[in-house]
């Protein structure tokens, strides 16, 4: 073994420094994997976003036509006692 790699080896900051790489690419790992979650978790909020604004707007067309529905039969029964007297 040469100078340099035994004295690497025996050497307390090197043996630190790879420790602290470890912990660093294990934080990583497990930030990645939440990330991860995040993102589905967004993908299933932002699709529940849009059936909720289809629903919306499919309920108001319906109380629209509804609602022209209800004036016009208004009409016709208003119409319709004038008619009769």
């Amino acid at each position: 073994m040469s100078e340099t790699a035994r004295s690497q080896s025996h050497n307390p900051f090197v043996a630190a420094f790879e420790s602290h790489l470890a912990r660093a690419e294990a934080f990583y790992a497990q930030a990645a994997t939440l990330e991860q979650k995040a993102l589905e978790q967004a993908q299933t909020q932002l699709d529940e976003s849009a059936r909720l604004s289809r629903e919306t707007l499919a309920y108001g067309a319906a109380m629209m036509a509804e609602w022209r529905k209800a004036s016009l039969e208004m009409a016709r029964r208003t119409a319709q006692l004038f008619t009769v007297a």
